[in-house]
């Protein structure tokens, strides 16, 4: 018999648990499979596929920036250096989740979360846009004037309200120690860029990679199922998944 349906939704990112009443058939299902499953159900349809971008409201314009198959969010918990140690001596890690402040969560502990995005899909250059259409920084009609045009590359972006932990990392370090898995091989980024706000500390991260291989084949196929995205240079375990067939817009794949 097969597990129930998690009900339609794009309120919630990641998979929720459920009372399962088939818990030995649940015993002989993949849990990582059943948890695509899942979220293949909540991201069935959302205001990407429902409406054009034109007519996305603020609520919209959250589930794709936040609750969207072109958005992770993961947080990573550090281990606050002891009592009478420098800063940054002791072992540290973190976990990406969400555009929230830092946590607190023990005394010695403190939880840093971060949103990991695929900008370079249609779907977030058109909420790029479709955000300051509301805030009204130009004309309701103009707005595709300022949909930030396609590039021949994938762009993914770290950001968050802490990036404190890639200010000693070096560009060139970043470069080497990230890449897309896709099926059974690796892309390494052809740039990065490191975004600073106007005092001076990181903003965000932003991932270059290409469309194509030196062959010239696509460097994510049109039946690949899942694209990882893993960095290492900051001194963080960074991977998140991406499933290209679950990045599809009223216009078809959006990468």
């Amino acid at each position: 018999m097969a597990a129930p349906t998690a009900p339609n939704s794009a309120s919630s990112y990641t998979a929720q648990q459920y009372n399962c009443p088939f818990s030995a058939a649940m015993t002989r299902v993949p849990i990582a499979v059943f948890a695509l499953l899942v979220t293949s159900n909540l991201w069935a349809a959302g205001p990407w596929t429902d409406k054009s971008y034109k007519e996305w409201d603020a609520k919209d314009l959250h589930a794709v920036l936040y609750h969207s198959p072109w958005v992770r969010r993961v947080s990573r918990t550090k281990l606050d250096a002891p009592e009478g140690e420098l800063p940054g001596a002791g072992p540290t890690s973190m976990e990406y989740q969400g555009y929230h402040s830092k946590h607190a969560q023990a005394d010695d502990t403190t939880t840093t979360q971060f949103t990991v995005r695929w900008v370079s899909s249609r779907t977030l250059r058109e909420a790029w846009a479709r955000k300051l259409a509301l805030q009204k920084k130009f004309p309701a009609q103009e707005i595709d004037q300022h949909v930030p045009p396609a590039k021949d590359e994938f762009e993914i972006a770290v950001e968050g309200p802490d990036m404190s932990s890639f200010e000693s990392a070096r560009e060139a370090t970043l470069k080497t120690k990230s890449y897309l898995a896709v099926e059974s091989s690796k892309v390494a980024p052809t740039r990065i860029e490191v975004v600073h706000a106007k005092d001076g500390s990181i903003k965000g991260i932003l991932f270059h990679f290409p469309t194509k291989s030196p062959a010239g084949e696509p460097t994510i196929s049109a039946h690949a199922k899942t694209v990882i995205f893993v960095e290492r240079g900051a001194g963080l375990d960074v991977d998140v998944a991406f499933h290209p067939q679950l990045m599809v817009d009223r216009q078809g794949r959006d990468l």
